[in-house]
């Protein structure tokens, strides 16, 4: 699994201290501050996975996508839009602050599990495993880890308006990204935007992907 740079909690803090999670030292940082922090640095290692599949489209790592830039690009998308699409059929009564932590959570257990694409011959069974249990480790300490798996599993599970939501943008997202890859001559972007297609359903949304792509072919 290809990356720019991994743990950085080892670099900066090192090995978890089992008393440490419990309680900070007396008169030094309040409860729960190291296990923010710990669980900080674990997430900020996304910024170093680049997105595998670009990789093996050729796209060099100077130009390919983080995980963290993709994550960040789906939040961001959620903000534009949950507002907009909550009024929608699809997606009536919205919860937009849900949407945006669904976003930002959703690929956190790519810091120890990695980036898993379709081609690596890893079952759905098997990923969403390995997937939650890396989960369980980037939260590991907080006192609102359940809440945060919680999230996490809505998205993986797609019931809620606010996952149905949150997935469409993870591949609108995708999406846009190969139809900015494709209009600076990268080949083999055709499959992903075939892909976002099948998956981005809802018309606004799927708008958005249509007005991308035109745009990469120079329409």
């Amino acid at each position: 699994m290809k990356r720019k740079f991994q743990d950085g909690e080892g670099r900066l803090l090192g090995a978890p201290n089992k008393e440490s999670r419990q309680k900070a030292p007396i008169g030094l940082e309040p409860p729960g501050t190291e296990a923010v922090l710990r669980t900080f640095v674990r997430i900020m290692d996304l910024k170093g996975l680049f997105r595998q599949g670009w990789l093996k489209r050729g796209v060099s790592e100077a130009r390919a996508e983080s995980v963290a830039d993709h994550s960040f690009g789906t939040a961001l998308l959620a903000l534009l839009l949950a507002d907009r699409l909550g009024q929608t059929e699809e997606f009536a009564g919205l919860d937009r602050l849900r949407c945006l932590e669904m976003a930002l959570v959703h690929e956190l257990g790519e810091v120890y599990a990695g980036d898993i694409t379709p081609v690596d011959g890893v079952s759905p069974e098997e990923k969403y495993r390995r997937e939650r249990e890396a989960f369980l480790r980037v939260v590991a300490g907080l006192p609102e880890a359940e809440r945060l798996l919680a999230l996490w599993e809505d998205f993986e599970e797609g019931k809620s308006p606010e996952s149905r939501f949150v997935r469409q943008l993870d591949r609108l997202e995708m999406g846009i990204q190969a139809a900015a890859l494709k209009a600076e001559g990268f080949s083999g972007m055709d499959e992903f935007l075939e892909s976002a297609h099948r998956s981005v359903t809802q018309r606004d949304l799927k708008a958005i992907l249509s007005l991308a792509e035109k745009s990469a072919w120079g329409v």
